[in-house]
């Protein structure tokens, strides 16, 4: 089996090997066994060398020049041996020295492999538009949603290398100016290696280099933040913790199971009636069938009683609970309509209102326990402001009667997760759309999602501050255009198309 390393690769560079910090090596020299626990399992290496068991100890207390720590070529090449099977628990550094480390690759996933090779001196390189650099841990942390490796920039010479990266250029002129003591070309090497900076395309071409991951069909539609949200919020690409981990402990309480109501002068909601919706409901199969997005709304206004009815269909607390959990997130939980990841229920409602009979024009907070309307004090200018923009992104022909605003409450979930947190937050924000969705079509209403939110403005509007509080969805209310919609251009019919007729004619007698 080859080495672990291409050593001319990295030759000018001290290379410095060991094993990633939540790595214990624990030795059984009864059962001649030394058993490596970590993050992914355990990993038992039988029979080793006595200086391959004092290697892979040193390697769990730093870094170490191998060289160093075994001398004898038969141990050598087992150790070389076990390395290269064991490449996602070894991190491996790029020394100015043997005491000094300029920058450390670390594996972040199981099946992370990891070899420098020799660059080609006429082939561009440049920093992959995908990495992302942040200070962490008292160091720079650069990382990437296309690599399973994460680069630690210990010493500020490295960071030469990121200035001098951000345009396509020779390995030669990437390093020109960096100083003798820096082993340039073999950082360079590291970088390529763990997928920060990337290569041109083979081939002499008279214009600017190519780098496949501008023309990758699998990547040119992805903007670079939303990949790494995409593989920071799931598993498999990161060694983050992840899941119910409750990151705050005691050092942050949870916030309270609703927003604190308001005294006096809020606006009570009718409450819709059990036996009328049992009687007068159509079949949850017209509901769904039948719902088309609204581009325009009815003449005739929305009413007080038909907005009481969908806010409490839809999100009104059915039940207070004591939390799960004790610590500072302990308090009560609720219970609602629609689904909740970990019934946390960190979304809240506000309908901004104009032209609802039975409630003035204006702001509004839902008080979920309540049922029932709180009054926010907002500027005329905001409020339109927030209808306007309500009305171009759902691509209405007119502003709604009643726009739904859905803000979350972030401290909710981040208590509690760590990873998936933003993430849930907009699977539950999809939930409640849903659920808006299908109520409003079986009491014979309209409705439309918004495809985007304004958070700046929203939060100007409603008085919070955007970090801790802040717009993830919408939805504009209002009464059916009786007059039919024309169907889309070019609309071919496919796997009973007819169930929508059938739905809409039940719903148009629920609703009669």
């Amino acid at each position: 089996m080859s080495p672990p390393l291409d050593e001319e690769a990295a030759s000018g560079g001290f290379l410095l090997w060991s094993l990633r910090e939540d790595v214990h090596v624990e030795p059984d020299a009864r059962e001649d066994v030394v058993t490596l626990h970590s993050r992914w399992g355990d990993e038992s290496v039988p029979h080793p060398a006595p200086r391959v068991v004092e290697a892979l100890r040193r390697m769990s207390l730093g870094p170490v020049s191998l060289e160093n720590a075994i001398s004898d070529p038969a141990e050598r090449a087992e150790l070389d041996r076990l390395l290269v099977r064991l490449q996602h628990l070894v991190v491996r550094s790029l020394g100015l020295d043997q005491e000094r480390a300029l920058l450390s690759v670390v594996p972040l996933s199981r099946q992370a492999r990891f070899r420098p090779a020799r660059l080609s001196p006429v082939r561009a390189v440049r920093m992959s538009r995908f990495a992302v650099l942040r200070a962490e841990e008292g160091a720079y942390w650069l990382e990437s949603p296309l690599s399973l490796h994460r680069v630690v920039f210990h010493r500020a010479e490295a960071m030469w290398l990121v200035g001098a990266l951000s345009r396509g250029m020779t390995p030669d002129a990437a390093l020109a100016g960096l100083p003798a003591s820096v082993p340039g070309a073999a950082a360079l090497a590291y970088l390529v290696a763990a997928g920060m900076v990337v290569q041109a395309e083979p081939g002499e071409s008279p214009g600017p280099p190519t780098f496949a991951e501008d023309t990758d069909p699998a990547l040119v539609t992805w903007l670079p933040q939303d990949l790494m949200f995409h593989t920071r919020s799931t598993l498999g690409r990161h060694d983050r913790d992840f899941g119910a981990t409750y990151p705050m402990g005691e050092r942050w309480a949870v916030e309270p199971v609703t927003k604190p109501a308001t005294e006096g002068g809020y606006v009570p909601l009718p409450r819709p009636c059990w036996d009328r919706l049992i009687e007068g409901d159509p079949p949850l199969t017209a509901a769904i069938e039948g719902h088309r997005p609204a581009f325009r709304f009815g003449d005739e206004p929305l009413n007080d009683r038909q907005l009481g009815e969908v806010l409490y269909r839809t999100a009104r607390v059915r039940s207070l609970t004591s939390a799960a959990h004790g610590g500072a997130g302990s308090g009560l939980a609720s219970d609602r309509p629609y689904a909740s990841a970990g019934s946390a229920y960190e979304l809240e409602l506000y309908t901004a209102v104009s032209g609802c009979a039975g409630i003035r024009d204006g702001m509004y907070h839902y008080d979920p326990l309540g049922h029932r309307l709180e009054p926010i004090d907002v500027d005329a200018v905001d409020l339109r402001e927030l209808l306007d923009r309500g009305r171009l992104s759902a691509g209405l022909a007119s502003v709604p009667p009643v726009l739904i605003l859905v803000t979350a409450r972030f401290r909710r979930v981040s208590w509690k997760y760590t990873g998936p947190g933003y993430a849930l937050i907009l699977k539950n924000a999809g939930a409640l759309t849903q659920t808006l969705y299908l109520v409003s079509t079986a009491m014979g209403l309209a409705g439309c999602a918004l495809g985007a939110a304004d958070i700046e403005a929203t939060a100007r509007a409603l008085g919070t501050d955007w970090r801790t509080e802040s717009c993830v969805s919408g939805f504009a209310l209002g009464n059916r255009d009786e007059e039919p919609q024309a169907l889309p251009p070019g609309r071919r019919p496919a796997n009973d198309p007819a169930w929508g007729d059938l739905a809409a004619e039940l719903l148009h007698k629920s609703a009669g």
